[in-house]
């Protein structure tokens, strides 16, 4: 008997789970449901009011009602799941997916459970990211009040020398929330007006926030359990369903703007970006180069619906590290804690979750001249990495309406 009431019995790479749940809301755990069966059933019931394709694909299956039980049919499903969901979760997923298809082991069950918690972690982090951002464009034209909690709130992650766990997060989420709806604005994501109904207790955002938690705070020989894989996907999956409004966006992140103006025309920009998440045609991020007649952002990384210049934009909460680096490819990276030595940025680079430091070097001293600078390649990086730091600063610094208390001479030694 499981933490549920529900029983779980193992069978190579099955999972017996009965009675987890089964309300109006989501469809029932059954037996005999293998890895990511439950995922790729509701998720594509979740999205189908926003992804034409997977309406399409269930109107075409619908005469096989146990077509996520059928690899043939549910590999499609999961290629749709991956392909729609916005950038770095469709990417979480793919991953998720990918371990699910693996012969059942002890290894297995570790990396299926953490890549569910993170994936979750991850959705939760964009959405705070993408409020913190508007909010510091906002305060940056009227001076918002924040409540002393809320202050707290937003003091600790932007103060933390170790990364906020599962449940700060959430709370960061709701402190967020409140700030908005105290303040009267408008929310960056027009979804989200809806979703905040998933905050109140008893949610199925909250119960799902819940059981992830308490997995992810139980001890580790008790957290890899066959039973927790189970109820780890149950709660990923119901959490992505009440936030499934992020099967229609997307990212990317802004590579270089290039500008040029011939004479007697109007001046155009040259946009290099890289459209971020799981492509089920080249499986990769995809290079792309538009030519427009508006500049946009460099080094940024947005969050958009149908048009990336009206995105939002998450630097330095997300930064694309090889943009910052004049290197090919992406390295996209969260934002994790303060280094607790020097108060350099740690990031966490979602490919692996290896941790990346980003080190301010104050490149551009009092009687530095700037061509000096670009024309250095190494001098360029190190100006480029110094603007996530000063953007960072800056977003804390008029978020709570305080000077900064970050002390530069301590870093003297690291320059």
């Amino acid at each position: 008997m499981d933490a549920t009431g529900g029983t779980t019995i193992q069978t190579g790479e099955k999972i017996f789970n009965i009675g987890v749940i089964n309300n109006a809301t989501f469809g029932p755990v059954v037996e005999n449901m293998a890895f990511n069966e439950y995922l790729t059933r509701e998720l594509m019931n979740a999205i189908k009011s926003y992804c034409p394709i997977a309406a399409k694909y269930l109107e075409l299956v619908k005469s096989k009602p146990e077509w996520y039980q059928l690899a043939d049919l549910s590999n499609k499903a999961k290629e749709i799941i991956a392909a729609n969901y916005v950038g770095v979760i469709g990417t979480q997923l793919r991953k998720l997916i990918a371990i699910g298809k693996e012969p059942i082991s002890d290894s297995k069950q570790q990396t299926y459970i953490d890549t569910c918690i993170l994936t979750a972690k991850r959705t939760i982090q964009i959405i705070c990211f993408a409020l913190l951002s508007d909010f510091w464009n906002k305060k940056n034209e009227k001076d918002y009040p924040l409540s002393v909690e809320q202050k707290e709130s937003v003091t600790r992650f932007f103060e933390n020398w170790i990364e906020l766990n599962f449940q700060e997060y959430v709370n960061l989420l709701s402190c967020l929330f409140a700030v908005y709806k105290g303040n009267g604005l408008q929310l960056p994501i027009p979804e989200l007006a809806e979703f905040v109904a998933q905050l109140q207790e008893g949610s199925a955002f909250m119960k799902a926030c819940e059981k992830l938690n308490a997995i992810s705070e139980t001890h580790d020989k008790d957290r890899y359990t066959i039973s927790n894989c189970s109820e780890a996907e149950v709660s990923l999956t119901n959490l992505l369903a009440v936030t499934n409004f992020f099967s229609v966006y997307k990212m990317v992140s802004i590579k270089s703007v290039g500008y040029e103006e011939e004479r007697n025309t109007q001046p155009k920009y040259l946009h290099n970006f890289v459209s971020l998440g799981y492509d089920s045609k080249t499986n990769t991020n995809i290079d792309r180069l538009n030519y427009l007649d508006k500049p946009i952002s460099s080094d940024a990384v947005l969050l958009y619906k149908s048009d990336y210049l009206t995105g939002i934009n998450l630097f330095p909460f997300v930064i694309d590290l090889n943009a910052l680096t004049f290197e090919g490819g992406v390295k996209i990276c969260f934002f994790s804690s303060l280094d607790m030595d020097d108060n350099n940025l740690n990031y966490c680079f979602l490919e692996d979750n290896s941790m990346e430091c980003v080190m301010f070097s104050d490149v551009q001293r009092s009687g530095t001249l700037m061509n000096e600078l670009i024309e250095d390649k190494e001098k360029r990086k190190k100006l480029k990495l110094d603007s996530v730091f000063h953007s960072f600063r800056g977003a804390k610094a008029t978020i709570l309406g305080q000077p900064d208390s970050i002390d530069l001479s301590a870093l003297d030694d690291y320059k």
